[in-house]
C-alpha cells in the first residue's frame, strides 16, 4: 500500500468516528505498524496541511473541528479527487467500458473526470495505456448512436419530462410518437429506451438507434408502477416484453449441454439433466428472439415444445437450405 491510499484510509477513519482514535486501532484499519500510522500523519501534516493532533484525555488521534460561523461543526477534506490505487483502477477500467458503449458516446462528458483520473493514476506509477494494451472491450453488433439523442433521452429520464420523437421501425417505416420514458436499458450492446407511448396507449420498447429526431417537452411525464414494468418487461423473452403464454423445451445435445447448463437464458428458467443430454425450460411472449439463440446452437439443439415453436424454427432452416441451394 502506497502513502496515497494511507492518507485515504486515515481520512476516512477520522471522518467516520467522532472521538480520537488510538493508534493501535488505526494500525489494524490501515494493516501496518503503529511506526506507520505515525509516519503518515506527519506526511499528512507536512504536504497536506491537515490539522491532525493527539488528545491526551481519550489517548487517539484525530482531526482538529473547525466551525463555520454558523457554529457548524467542519473536518477537514483531502483536496481535489482522492480514492485508493484500487478505486482508481476500478475507475479507470469503468471509463474504458463506458467508452466502448455506442463508439463511445459519453468520451466527451466524461473527458474532464478521466483526466483527473490518469493523473492520480500516474502519481501512483499506474500508467492509463495499460489499461487500452491488456484488457480489450470488444463490442459485437452495437449500432451508431448520436450523442444528442442519448444525452436527450437521459435527461428527459432523469426530469420525468415527456418527449417526441420521430422513430424508424425495423421495416423503415416512419412514425412521430410522443412518449413517457420509464427505464433505459443496455442490452446486447444496443441502448433501449422502455417508455409508455402516448400513441398506443400502452408500453413500447425504442431502441435508441432507431430515435431519429427527439424534441423534448415540458410536460410531465406519465408515471408507470415499478410493479407495472417488472410485469410487462421482465416475463418475456430477451427484449421482447408482454406476457409470457408460451413455453419452450429445449433439448441440448451433449456437445454443448455443459455450457448451456452454466447461462441465463430467463430468469425464470429451469433445467435438468438426462444423461448427457441438457433440457432448458423457459417462458416466451415473441419467439423472434428465442430463434435466433436457438439457430446459433445448431445442430446441436432440438426444440421438443411447443410445437408452433419448432415448426417455426425448422422453416427458417428449410428457408436457408433454399437460398443456399440456389444456383448463382
Amino acid at each position: 500500500m502506497d502513502k496515497f491510499d494511507r492518507f485515504q484510509l486515515l481520512h476516512r477513519q477520522f471522518c467516520s468516528h467522532r472521538r480520537p482514535i488510538a493508534l493501535g486501532k488505526l494500525a489494524d484499519a490501515l494493516e501496518c505498524s503503529e511506526r506507520t500510522v505515525r509516519r503518515t500523519i506527519d506526511q499528512m501534516k507536512d504536504y497536506l496541511g491537515a490539522p491532525i493532533d493527539y488528545f491526551p484525555e481519550h489517548k487517539g488521534w484525530h482531526y482538529l473541528d473547525w466551525h463555520c460561523s454558523d457554529g457548524e461543526r467542519v473536518l477537514f477534506e483531502l483536496p481535489g479527487l482522492w480514492l485508493t490505487g484500487g478505486e482508481l483502477q476500478s475507475l479507470a477500467l469503468l471509463l474504458q467500458l463506458l467508452g466502448t458503449f455506442g463508439s463511445g458516446l459519453l468520451n466527451d462528458e466524461l473527458a474532464v473526470i478521466e483526466h483527473n483520473i490518469n493523473r492520480l493514476l500516474a502519481a501512483r506509477g499506474i500508467s492509463r495505456s495499460d489499461f487500452d494494451q491488456h484488457v480489450k472491450v470488444l463490442p459485437h453488433a452495437n449500432r451508431y448512436l448520436a450523442n444528442p439523442v442519448f444525452v436527450g433521452v437521459c435527461e428527459a429520464l432523469l426530469k420525468r419530462h415527456k418527449i417526441t420523437i420521430r422513430y424508424s421501425s425495423y421495416n423503415n417505416k416512419a412514425s412521430h410518437r410522443d412518449i413517457s420514458p420509464q427505464t433505459l436499458v443496455y442490452y446486447r450492446e444496443n441502448w433501449y429506451l422502455d417508455a409508455w407511448c402516448h400513441l398506443r396507449q400502452d408500453l413500447r420498447t425504442f431502441s435508441l438507434a432507431r430515435i431519429e429526431r427527439l424534441v423534448p417537452q415540458k410536460a410531465r411525464a406519465r408515471e408507470v408502477a415499478p410493479t407495472q414494468l417488472k410485469t410487462h418487461f421482465a416475463q418475456g423473452y430477451g427484449i421482447f416484453a408482454g406476457a409470457a403464454d408460451n413455453r419452450a423445451v429445449l433439448r441440448f445435445l451433449p456437445v454443448v449441454a455443459k455450457e448451456i447448463a452454466l447461462q441465463q437464458w430467463h430468469p425464470a428458467q429451469q433445467g435438468r439433466w438426462e444423461g448427457d443430454d441438457y433440457l432448458l425450460t423457459l417462458p416466451y411472449s415473441d419467439d423472434r428472439e428465442l430463434i435466433q439463440d436457438i439457430l446459433r446452437h445448431i445442430p446441436n439443439v432440438v426444440v421438443e415444445a411447443p410445437t408452433a415453436l419448432r415448426s417455426a424454427v425448422l422453416a427458417r432452416l428449410q428457408q436457408g437450405i433454399q437460398l443456399y441451394n440456389q444456383e448463382v
